[in-house]
């Protein structure tokens, strides 16, 4: 970060200056107590169970250079202090403000799935040719992308940030903050459909990332299934004028509708010996690539990339080899080993979509003794949950009957029972069900066998990296 003056924090977040010089500088913002050092500015965030102004007399005494509070019970003797009426409308409207310093290029990155890999994806690519700033591990919440716009300093060139959304309106709140110039829109799925209705209304909140586009705005959106029918109906252009420039990228057999509308698609995807191989189109050419993770979702995820990166001038070369050297982060697909058994962790999220995707890319690894999901409830579907879940079951059975088959599935949690239920009245697919991570631990080591691949996923609120976790410390005797 670059520093600041606490008189520019406060008239940035229009609040009163209670004690302090407002002559004195600020070259952190952190919303963790423990974070907070020497010249820093703690920004307390209420909770459901902690209210953080709590930690105002410690963080002074660390040193801090200012805080704000919306609770005036906080005087210090040191530092500064500035009131508001609410500290994450604060933070918010300071991070908008800061961005602001720098007239650079971002790019936003939305999507019911996805957003990670493919903001991680695109920020390799564009790091071939720019300086990038992106978005840590899952800053993308109302205070996580605020926190992230501090992050930016006169040598970076670029930026991308994930941006997720849970309620109405909080896009537009994420947009004022980031001012993105391009946009990515990974998928439409049903994450958050309690609370947002439908995927209709879904993608109509996600569309409002193009809402300050100019005229060189540029959204790069899937068109898998039925998404190029539902961007196109759904996506408020209006909220740019109609001055939006919109591509569609897809894998070319997931396509419904003229293959012409795609700018960018892929084709002839196959198992290579360390992940997906395909041929990417553009309109200038084609190229294959070779990816070092498995299943269809990453490449939509790399064609999302590769696609960004052609726009703002990467050769396309550098570009595939940036998405063909991309790893997953921790809990996101990370393939981890035991005892001769693989383990893919993706339990950082999920929802229907990602899960199918999952199952997808299991039943795509070539040379596998057995095939195990494990999964965990999906949660925030609402009133569709038991549908939604049943729907997985469904798939598993469709893609059993194709000679698809899992070997055995174990699931934790009271929504995901529904697809036990399903797969036990309608296939032979041995399904489990446990009460809780200890005893689904438990029953996974009692089933598993050298040679297996096993799929662990879930939302985030179920804990299944502490299972993977568990069986990771397995030691051969247990076996």
């Amino acid at each position: 970060m670059e520093p600041i003056t606490i008189g520019e924090v406060c008239k940035a977040v229009k609040g009163e200056l209670a004690w302090g010089d407002p002559a004195g500088m600020v070259t952190g913002v952190y919303t963790d107590s423990r974070e907070v050092g020497p010249g820093n500015l703690f920004v307390p965030i209420i909770g459901a169970r902690v209210n953080a102004h709590e930690f105002i007399p410690e963080v002074l005494k660390q040193g801090a250079a200012c805080v704000i509070a919306s609770e005036r019970d906080y005087m210090g003797e040191t530092g500064a202090g500035i009131y508001v009426e609410d500290t994450v409308q604060a933070l918010q409207d300071l991070a908008a403000w800061y961005r602001r310093r720098f007239d650079i290029p971002v790019v936003g990155v939305t999507g019911s799935v996805g957003k990670t890999s493919t903001k991680e994806m695109i920020g390799a690519v564009l790091e071939k040719k720019y300086n990038t700033l992106i978005t840590y591990k899952n800053m993308n919440s109302q205070v996580g992308l605020p926190l992230m716009m501090f992050h930016l300093d006169s040598s970076v060139e670029m930026a991308v940030f994930e941006m997720g959304i849970s309620i109405p309106g909080e896009m537009n709140r994420l947009v004022d903050i980031a001012a993105p110039e391009a946009a990515v829109m990974t998928n439409i799925g049903v994450s958050h459909i309690g609370n947002l209705g439908s995927r209709e209304n879904i993608c109509a909140e996600k569309g409002h990332i193009i809402r300050e586009f100019s005229d060189n705005g540029k959204l790069f959106a899937c068109g898998n299934g039925d998404l190029y029918d539902m961007i196109r109906k759904n996506i408020p252009y209006e909220c740019c004028e109609g001055h939006c420039g919109t591509f569609f990228y897809g894998i070319k057999s997931e396509f419904t509708g003229d293959a012409g509308s795609l700018t960018y698609y892929a084709d002839n995807i196959r198992a290579g010996e360390n992940g997906e191989i395909f041929t990417f189109h553009y309109p200038e050419g084609e190229i294959e690539v070779s990816l070092s993770v498995r299943g269809e979702h990453n490449v939509t995820n790399a064609m999302a990339a590769l696609a960004v990166g052609l726009n703002y001038g990467v050769p396309i070369e550098a570009a595939a080899a940036a998405v063909g050297a991309y790893k997953p982060l921790s809990m996101r697909g990370e393939i981890r080993e035991v005892n001769g058994i693989h383990l893919i962790d993706d339990t950082y999220n999920a929802s229907p979509d990602s899960i199918r995707s999952n199952l997808r890319a299991l039943f795509s690894y070539p040379d596998v003794k057995r095939r195990i999901a494990v999964l965990g409830d999906v949660l925030e579907l609402g009133e569709r949950s038991e549908e939604l879940h049943r729907s997985v079951g469904e798939y598993i059975e469709s893609e059993a009957e194709k000679g698809r088959r899992l070997d055995a599935l174990f699931t934790v949690g009271n929504e995901s029972e529904a697809i036990v239920k399903y797969l036990t009245e309608n296939t032979d697919i041995p399904a489990t069900s446990c009460k809780d991570n200890f005893e689904l631990a438990n029953a996974v080591r009692d089933a598993w066998r050298p040679g297996d691949w096993i799929l662990f996923k879930g939302s985030r609120g179920m804990h299944l990296d502490e299972v993977v976790g568990a069986l990771m410390r397995t030691d051969e005797e247990d076996l």
